[in-house]
């Protein structure tokens, strides 16, 4: 019996020669690096030795560069690589703390940007001894060349339990996202027969609005409107009134999450589930800085 097609101990048993090649393949590498980044404290070897690396305990090494922006390459060789799996590139700042170099200064985003910048150019050489020619691209590094994405977005998302004037409330909804990206979720209610209905006009219920702005100050302005706007939806009677809302999450996204889509938009959903579907990719969890 063999715990998993992965573990380690049992791919070893079952494929002791293919296992063996890449241990191989990676202390050949290795070797290489040590010789081609031969400079005073350049290369530090972190371990294990690839026969001893497991998949929680890869073999890891340190690579420093000081021009033309200083910074820390740290490179993970997984049991897998380089025949099945890619080389894992992190950036560390450079000795003695900050990102601030003489001519460049590396910002947090930098270094997300220089790790996803590593982990293409690593993709596109699969199966091949890669870490060299991946860490030749930070040869040229220009962080003015850098995808940052757009830091600083914040995203409110606010649920209300009942809208009874569909057409006001999308309305006053709109002019409170001003120009912002907004969407929103909502159900329907059966209204024809109920009297409790009777002044509604297209009502919903379990309604869910997300907006994103560009900075904090808007995303607090936005929300400022929401609460305070006196003719938002309409009351049982048909007179203008505020809403009752409920925060649902207020974050500042990552610089590179997936944003709502350009305009003013609503969509219908009919069960939890639809919901869940259409909600999760816009938040926190996805979308937050991590």
């Amino acid at each position: 019996y063999f715990c998993s097609s992965h573990c380690r101990d049992c791919h070893f048993f079952l494929y002791p020669k293919a296992a063996m090649a890449q241990a191989t393949r990676q202390v050949a590498e290795l070797k290489t690096l040590r010789k081609e980044f031969k400079g005073d404290g350049q290369f530090e070897f972190l371990g294990p030795k690839p026969a001893d690396a497991t998949d929680t305990n890869p073999t890891r090494l340190k690579i420093k560069f000081e021009a033309p922006v200083p910074l820390t390459a740290v490179v993970t060789m997984p049991v897998g690589y380089p025949g099945d799996a890619p080389p894992g590139f992190k950036v560390e700042p450079p000795a003695g703390g900050g990102y601030a170099t003489a001519g460049q200064k590396l910002e947090e985003a930098h270094k997300e940007a220089i790790e996803e910048l590593l982990s293409t150019q690593a993709s596109y050489m699969p199966g091949m001894e890669c870490v060299s020619a991946v860490l030749q691209s930070l040869a040229d590094l220009d962080l003015s060349t850098l995808d940052l994405g757009q830091p600083g977005r914040c995203r409110s998302i606010f649920k209300v339990e009942v809208v009874n004037n569909s057409p006001q409330f999308s309305r006053s909804l709109k002019q409170a996202a001003n120009g912002c990206p907004c969407l929103w979720f909502y159900r329907t209610i059966a209204c024809q027969n109920n009297a409790k209905f009777s002044f509604a006009v297209n009502p919903f219920r379990a309604v869910y609005v997300m907006c994103d702005a560009p900075d904090k100050k808007t995303a607090s302005e936005f929300m400022k409107a929401i609460r305070t706007d006196a003719d938002m939806d309409c009351d049982m009677l048909g007179k203008p009134g505020k809403i009752q809302m409920t925060v649902v999450e207020e974050f500042e996204m990552a610089p590179k999450a997936q944003g709502i889509p350009d305009g003013f938009d609503s969509e219908e959903y009919r069960t939890d589930e639809d919901l869940d579907k259409l909600m999760k990719p816009y938040m926190e969890e996805a979308a937050g800085i991590k």
